[in-house]
């Protein structure tokens, strides 16, 4: 038995991968992860994939993190759990989709320790959210010798350090310190950018984070600041 972890992109379906289009329709069994009431990444892959025929198994993560060690506990055991799923409902060949690319915060990798020896898993690419915002501003990410930092921004993050070695600052769901980042960009010559949802239908673009309104500042956006050269 194999499972293929599948990149599906950020949204727009037509950025799926041939391969992984391939693969998810030789796939028998499609296990999907969600945090909320729905699969993300299920709604990106029906849109090209026939799903009717396919074995979906729905895993719910808990989008939660703590330094709490008991709630740090529980959450390896929901880990463990959902590895076990996995395990047991495993299908000669089946997928885990996930959003974007695999390797880049991705949840699966929550997983992996407990499944690593136990099955044949391959990766396949997707394209991330931080290249297809960067197409869609657009802007290049970096050029020659100029230095890029990826930031989760949901966690406390001493903007000032990077901000004196990086050229490039791409702060990943920013909403919870948004007016934190907007402040300071705004007072160290940083262009910035905003997308939320990119290639999405709910898309929305701003090439200044004061031109942002309140409504549009959410989880599924990032914030994109480039190092004005004078």
């Amino acid at each position: 038995m194999k499972l293929y972890v599948v990149g599906v992109g950020p949204g727009d379906p037509e950025l799926l991968t041939i391969k992984a289009k391939r693969i998810l329709e030789d796939s028998e069994t499609i296990f999907c992860p969600k945090g909320g009431k729905e699969s993300l990444a299920l709604s990106i892959v029906e849109k090209v994939v026939d799903i009717k025929n396919k074995r979906l198994v729905f895993l719910n993560f808990p989008m939660v993190k703590t330094k709490d060690e008991k709630q740090s506990k529980k959450l390896k055991e929901t880990w463990e759990n959902l590895a076990k799923k996995i395990l047991t409902e495993m299908t000669n060949v089946s997928s885990f989709i996930t959003l974007g690319d695999p390797t880049l915060y991705s949840t699966f990798f929550y997983l992996y320790d407990y499944l690593k020896d136990k099955i044949d898993i391959e990766f396949i690419p997707g394209v991330s959210s931080i290249n297809a915002s960067a197409c869609r501003i657009p802007t290049s990410l970096g050029i020659a010798n100029e230095k890029i930092a990826i930031i989760p921004a949901n966690y406390e993050v001493d903007l000032k350090e990077f901000a004196e070695k990086f050229d490039t600052i791409i702060l990943l769901k920013p909403n919870k310190l948004f007016e934190e980042i907007k402040k300071f960009f705004a007072d160290n010559n940083f262009q910035t950018y905003y997308i939320k949802r990119a290639t999405t239908e709910e898309e929305e673009i701003y090439k200044n984070l004061d031109e942002v309104p309140e409504e549009a500042i959410e989880y599924f956006s990032i914030v994109i600041a480039k190092k004005e050269k004078f």
